[in-house]
């Protein structure tokens, strides 16, 4: 069957509280949604074996026909379970023949885990003997990976002759007996996305109301012997996705959509994979982002042809931008964050086929990242202060909880401009820091550094707070600037951002003169945004300066992660825009996007 870090996360068990506070059933299946998203997770590999033959499996390579050792995945659950996880997920290659399956599921239970899950192909649930056991032992939630309506495209895709009738089997005796969560989990792919509509019709008949669908991926059997078979024209089959995507308007219906590429779900972004979910792709592979950021290699997967296909492209392209700028030494600002270590949560779980690969990759004779220095190259790691020293830092972005945390920040460094983003100000008119630019995360923020006499500029984050009081100003300060935060999570960007496109235009047909901003895209603006200085995240690296992937991965996530419309392909700005944040789209929908037409289109009525 496939392995995999982002299936559903249960919600079906709390199908009764759809409704959220405010009445509307769809608001309450987003925050249950992201609260499902964002529950700790530890998902453990039982085996690199699977009695399926899936022609879109990405674990193919490292199937070999063994299990893991007992006593290892034993220390794995209870390791997760230590350090905060709350779901088990046993998983696989097919975890089921695992012969000490019952015996980790049992496990699991006493280790404390709130709930206990399966990823499985299902065919052994088709005997009611093997379902009770597990349910007796513990098992709280199944989810099924079927592919198709039939058995004639369920079995080609599996390769196994008769795997739909007895996993369909296993599936409604689940079912039947009431007891488990059930979800099913399918692959979309040139082989079934014409009848995706047809499957959900299906499997909601049989009682079904959790989904989860998955795009193939470039990995394992899918890129290389199914990549002509496999993966399709997404435009070309808009039409059988959006109907498919239409079932999650139904009230008892609870769809989700992992490593889809979000420019294809306009209308529909609410269904975007939440990004946090990446922290799971990046457990999977962490010993070989380890790889890569100690060593400079990069991923072996790492192909243009392959990328295209490819939900992390966009996620590898910044962290290999981030290694460059950091080992090249070509950033002119430094970003220091005091809090961000306290933040961190423990680091727990992996899939051993990461460190097997990883193990197995010679090192010499390896492609390396080209602007690290070529095959053979040696990475040299530093301390952040030598390197802030050969760049020739500028300025120095500091986030802290006042004047002397930020001072402390400082130490060891030559600070010619600081940019402050502190929670208190008291003291800074008399610090004699050298500040140019102060951000103000409120009105009461913003009113007291403007009242400082000082020339430094004062750059405020958008809020709806700080929007009705930008809207209120008498005039425009001169020192002023904006910004557009970004959120961890959709609810929060859904609280707090303002509708910005209604907001510019209101603020531009009021003040004259350009007011700096940052953040905000070209066409909501109504012209470029100020571009900010090549800067170097210290958040990303372990204090001893070193790239850590799950520090990279939570930066990305917060501040990198933006995504356009596929109707920006025609706007003039579409080379230098990066679009909106990500959960800026899933909280507002890339509406707010109206691509700048060229003259001849504009002419034209294009």
């Amino acid at each position: 069957m496939l392995t995999e870090e982002v299936h559903a996360s249960g919600v079906a068990d709390a199908r009764a509280g759809d409704a959220a506070a405010d009445g509307t059933a769809a608001e309450g299946k987003v925050a249950q949604h992201e609260a499902a998203a964002h529950e700790k997770r530890n998902w453990v590999r039982l085996t690199y074996d699977c009695n399926n033959k899936c022609i879109f499996c990405l674990d193919m390579d490292v199937h070999d026909g063994e299990n893991r050792a007992a006593e290892e995945v034993k220390q794995q659950i209870l390791d997760g379970r230590r350090k905060g996880a709350t779901r088990l997920i046993l998983s696989g290659g097919e975890p089921t023949i695992h012969p000490r399956y019952l015996d980790f599921i049992k496990l699991g239970r006493l280790a404390g885990y709130r709930r206990i899950q399966t990823v499985t192909n299902g065919r052994l649930f088709a005997y009611q003997e093997f379902l009770d056991r597990c349910l007796e032992a513990g098992l709280q939630e199944i989810t099924f990976s079927l592919h198709g309506p039939n058995a004639r495209i369920h079995d080609a895709l599996v390769g196994v002759k008769g795997a739909f009738e007895q996993e369909s089997a296993g599936l409604r005796r689940a079912l039947d007996d009431g007891r488990p969560i059930v979800n099913v989990d399918i692959v979309i792919n040139r082989g079934n996305v014409k009848v995706l509509p047809e499957m959900l019709e299906t499997f909601y008949g049989w009682g079904v109301r959790e989904f989860d669908l998955l795009q193939v991926v470039p990995f394992g059997n899918a890129f290389r012997d199914g990549r002509d078979v496999l993966f399709y024209d997404l435009e070309e089959a808009a039409p059988y996705v959006r109907q498919a995507l239409e079932f999650s308007t139904r009230p008892d219906v609870h769809v989700w959509l992992n490593r889809f590429p979000p420019p294809h779900l306009e209308g529909f972004e609410h269904l975007i994979q939440d990004p946090y979910k990446l922290n799971d792709e990046v457990r999977g592979r962490k010993e070989e982002f380890e790889r890569q950021l100690e060593r400079g290699e990069p991923l072996d997967c790492r192909d243009p042809d392959r990328c295209q296909y490819c939900y992390l492209e966009q996620l590898c392209d910044v962290l290999e931008d981030a290694q460059h700028t950091q080992h090249a030494h070509a950033f002119s600002r430094l970003r220091l964050d005091t809090r961000w270590e306290a933040s961190l949560g423990p680091v727990y779980g992996g899939d051993p086929a990461s460190a097997k690969k990883a193990r197995e990759r010679p090192s010499d004779g390896k492609a390396r990242l080209p602007v690290l220095g070529g095959v053979g190259a040696t990475l040299e790691h530093l301390p952040l202060t030598e390197r802030a020293a050969r760049a020739g830092v500028e300025r120095f972005w500091v986030i802290a909880a006042d004047v002397e945390d930020a001072r402390a920040a400082l130490e060891g460094y030559d600070a010619p401009a600081l940019e402050l983003e502190l929670d208190d100000y008291a003291g800074l008119a008399e610090s004699a820091l050298p500040v140019v630019k102060a951000t103000a995360k409120n009105v009461a923020q913003a009113e007291a550094l403007l009242a400082i006499d000082a020339p430094f500029e004062v750059e405020v984050l958008l809020t709806r707070e700080t929007g009705a009081w930008l809207e209120a100003l008498d005039a425009v300060p001169a020192r002023l600037a904006l910004r557009q935060p970004t959120y961890e999570r959709l609810t929060e960007a859904s609280d707090h951002d303002l509708d910005l496109p209604a907001f510019f235009a209101r603020f531009t047909a009021r003040f004259t003169g350009e007011v700096p901003v940052e953040g905000v895209p070209a066409c909501v603006l109504g012209r470029a945004p100020r571009l900010p200085p090549k800067t170097f995240d210290a958040a990303m690296t372990r204090p001893d300066g070193r790239l850590e992937i799950f520090r990279y991965a939570k930066r990305y996530i917060l501040a990198h992660y933006r995504s356009k419309s596929l109707r920006c392909r025609q706007c003039v700005h579409d080379a230098t825009c990066e679009g909106a944040h990500i959960n800026q789209v899933r909280a507002h929908g890339y509406a707010m996007l109206e691509p700048v037409l060229p003259a001849e289109l504009t002419a034209s009525g294009t």
